[in-house]
């Protein structure tokens, strides 16, 4: 009992980016890439942040991490529900934030002038 309450203790310890981070790798590990493996530091963690999201109603697969799933913003141990993927996100953050560059045609056998 006293190692699952210190595990328990070390997973809350973890901050939303490092377990996010650890879901990444598993999502990874899940897709056929690299093990995620329980090396040191806050990487220790992977198995018990694995067990603890597995089990938990809206977790939708590792595959689907940022995809249907996410971590929630202020309680980092509570598997989440998106309502749009990361990529969906982003690109509506560049759809507002980023401008068209303009492009300037240069007519044939006409040689821009450079300063």
């Amino acid at each position: 009992m006293k190692g699952i309450i210190a595990t328990r203790n070390n997973m809350e310890e973890l901050t939303r980016r490092q377990i996010r981070y650890i879901c990444f790798r598993l999502q990874t590990e899940a897709e056929g890439g690299p093990k995620a493996k329980p090396d040191k530091g806050f990487m220790k963690s992977v198995k018990e942040v694995k067990l603890h999201m597995e089990k938990q109603d809206d977790f939708g697969g590792w595959e689907n991490f940022a995809k249907t799933w996410d971590v929630d913003e202020k309680s980092y141990l509570v598997v989440v529900q998106r309502k749009s993927s990361i990529q969906s996100n982003w690109n509506e953050v560049l759809k507002r934030e980023a401008k068209e560059i303009p492009i300037k045609l240069v007519k044939k056998g006409k040689k821009e002038k450079t300063s």
